[in-house]
Order: structure tokens, then sequence, then C-alpha cells
């Protein structure tokens, strides 16, 4: 009787391991897995930006993660945007950079994933109503210079965020450039101090496939590169 239980727990086993990974090949053959994955990592980023660099380290009154991903091209780019005193804004720079370097140190969690979950959701079906929405949604799915569009780019996108997990997410988030050579800075400022001299030493402004960082008069900064795919 225990020798049948065993074997018969072992295949049991064995079928869900095999569903699982059944599940998993389906899920990134989508043509939606990069869109899904991309949206739950900002998601993710935008959540721990807003937690350390605004509240934990006081840097910052307002920093978001945008990322931008084109429909006919390989490529995109993200931008973080932090706005912060011009006594700060070089802590809050690089507080931000250390956020988004440190997702292999700090591991995304579960619950972390969850909530960018129901985030996207919600937006979704609250958005769903809107005309503009369903336009996003169904550009492109009949032109043949787009690849892999179709009518399940509609009916699985939420089927496709309850499915997405921690390894789908790292796995959009190698195809991130987070190292100095692909990041370009801009600060700027403004208010009373705007026409005063900016204190950035040389050493400080990068070089980016040759151009100089911008040192700019505007209201916050901003990092940004090019994710490949």
């Amino acid at each position: 009787m225990n020798c049948f239980a065993n074997e018969h727990s072992g295949e049991q086993a064995g079928e869900l391991e095999c569903a699982e990974k059944d599940l998993q090949g389906r899920f990134r053959a989508h043509p939606l897995i990069f869109a899904i994955t991309m949206g739950l990592l900002a998601e993710v980023i935008n959540s721990r930006l807003i937690t350390t660099v605004r509240d934990s380290l006081g840097l910052t009154y307002d920093v978001s993660f945008e990322l931008n991903l084109f429909d006919r091209l390989n490529l995109g780019w993200y931008v973080i945007s932090v706005t912060s005193t011009p006594g700060k804004v070089h802590k809050a720079v690089d507080a931000c950079k250390n956020v988004l370097r440190g997702l292999h140190g700090n591991k995304i969690t579960p619950r972390e994933l969850d909530r960018a979950k129901r985030t996207l959701l919600m937006r979704h079906e609250a958005e769903i109503k809107s005309n503009a929405h369903w336009l996003g949604l169904m550009a492109h799915l009949q032109a043949t210079s787009v690849p892999r569009t179709d009518i399940s780019c509609i009916k699985d996108l939420t089927s496709l965020y309850e499915d997405a997990t921690i390894e789908d997410i790292y796995m959009a988030y190698e195809q991130l450039k987070i190292d100095e050579n692909s990041l370009c800075l801009c600060i700027g400022i403004a208010g009373a101090q705007a026409g005063e001299e900016v204190t950035a030493s040389v050493e400080d402004e990068q070089l980016v496939e040759g151009l100089h960082s911008v040192i700019s008069v505007g209201r916050g900064s901003s990092t940004m590169t090019r994710p490949t795919t």
C-alpha cells in the first residue's frame, strides 16, 4: 500500500511539473510577453523608488519610473524622473541608480509581484471602458509589418498578468541597460536659484555614446537608456 501511494504521488508530482512547464512555455511564446513583464517590472521599480528614495531617505517628494516601448522597433527607453532640492539632487540620483541596479541583490518578493499585478489589472479594468484604451489594445492587429500580433493580444491580457512569475520579471530586467555608459543624466534647477551656477564637477559628467550629459535649466533630473529586446 505504501509503495503504491508513493508511486502514485510521484506520478502526480511529475504531471504537475510538466503542466507548469507547459504553461510557462505557452506564456513565453505569447506576443504580449515582453509588454506584460516590462509593465510589471516598471511597477515594482516604481514602488521601490517611492519607498526608498522618498519615504526612507527623504531625498525627494516626487519620483517615477516610466518605460517606453516601440511597436515597430526592437528597442525602447526608460526614464527615471526625480524632483529634489539642489543640495540633495545628486544624492537622489545616486539613490535612484542604486534602486535600479539593486534588483539582483534585493530580490523581487511574491508580495511585490502580487501588488504590481493588482495595480495593472485594476488599471486595465478601469480603462477598458474608454475608447482610447481599446484603440491602444487593437493597434497593429492587422498590420503585416508588425509580427506576432493577433486577437490574443486582447483576450489573453488578464490571464497573462495572473500567470507571470518572478522569473519572468527578471527575464525582462536583464534587457535593461543599467551600466554607467548606458545612462544619460540631465539635471536642472528651477525657481529662485535657476540663474545660479550649478555646482557639478566635470568628473560627475558622464559620456554616453559620445554625447556629454546635459546640465540644463529645468526641474528635477532624469536618467534614461535604451533596453534591447
